[in-house]
């Protein structure tokens, strides 16, 4: 039976599957550079950093069934890590991205410690609890996180003789290309391994999955950690593209969780995939309609209700009408 399972986990690289990716690539590396518009390729960036988040929020809730209200806490922890890394102790960047991963996996194994004996609701506000007593700590250690005066965090130092100067829109972009790349690997096999059929039977049912000899709190602990350690990593990047941290809610409270959250239902629960296609939905359909200021809020409404209506498991549910 093990082999079996091992077997059944084993990932499957169809000619049709290899294409999809490929063309995914091609379009996310030549269209900025083309197309030779910094506000375009700004739009890029946000829309990739954003659908990572989504995916890495997805493979919490999606794979594993673990809400997390409080994911913007573990951003602010990456962000936070890596920047005053930098900022008081002159630790590279580079490093830092290493250091913002750590931070955030020792928050989420802290976290899931006291909180995945819980479930539903009550995990949901527990991590919500946590990030926002982060949030209010960084915020009232002034001397030392600058709080709400902003904390300055330097740009990456060239590398290879690349420039990663704050102007240099495209050396980030593609940096984040490498990261969110070896991000979805990691993911990807995560999900196709024995880790992750059992993420998928608890997420399914967890006391039938317990009855079965699953050690559910092991892969829940193993679950948070991982999304947790990447979601530190983006965030330390987040922070030097940004090049100034405040602990605002819009940046580190619940409207970011929520935005972050949507863009994970609308891709598909289950999928990774879907919420980068969502991220530059949505993204891009804030900015086409930014001209109308508060109504464009309004169709953003609509469009979440649509798709809420009429593809209720995102757009991953509808790939099989696209390809």
């Amino acid at each position: 039976m093990n082999r079996a399972l091992a077997t059944a986990a084993r990932p499957v690289w169809t000619p049709m599957r290899l294409f999809k990716v490929l063309a995914l690539l091609l379009l996310l590396v030549l269209v900025p550079p083309f197309a030779d518009n910094p506000y375009l390729t700004t739009i890029f960036i946000s829309a990739v950093m954003f659908g990572l988040f989504g995916a890495i929020y997805d493979l919490m809730i999606g794979y594993c069934g673990l809400i997390n209200f409080g994911y913007a806490g573990f951003i602010a922890a990456g962000a936070y890590a890596s920047a005053l890394a930098a900022f008081h102790y002159g630790i590279s960047p580079w490093l830092g991205l290493l250091i913002g991963g750590a931070a955030a996996a020792l928050l989420g194994l802290f976290t899931g410690l006291i909180t995945l004996r819980l479930r539903g609701l009550y995990l949901g506000l527990t991590t919500w609890f946590v990030a926002e007593a982060l949030r209010f700590t960084i915020s009232n250690a002034d001397s030392y996180t600058r709080g709400v005066r902003g904390l300055a965090v330097d740009p990456f130092p060239d590398l290879f003789g690349i420039s990663f100067a704050r102007g240099n829109l495209l050396t980030y972009y593609y940096l984040l290309l490498v990261l969110g790349a070896l991000i979805m690997l990691a993911m990807y096999l995560l999900v196709r391994s024995k880790a992750g059929l059992a993420f998928k039977a608890i997420r399914e049912d967890e006391l039938a999955a317990q009855s079965l000899a699953v050690d559910t709190t092991r892969y829940k602990l193993l679950n948070f950690t991982v999304a947790s350690f990447l979601t530190g990593v983006l965030g330390a990047y987040y922070a030097h593209y940004l090049g100034i941290l405040t602990p605002t809610p819009e940046e580190f409270g619940v409207p970011r969780t929520v935005e972050i959250l949507t863009i994970a239902y609308v891709g598909g629960r289950g999928s990774l995939w879907g919420a980068l296609f969502a991220a530059f939905l949505l993204i891009g359909f804030q900015e086409y309609f930014r001209e109308l200021e508060a109504w464009r809020l309004v169709l953003y409404g609509l469009l979440l209700i649509g798709i809420m209506l009429f593809a209720p498991k995102g757009l991953a549910g509808l790939r099989k009408h696209f390809w």
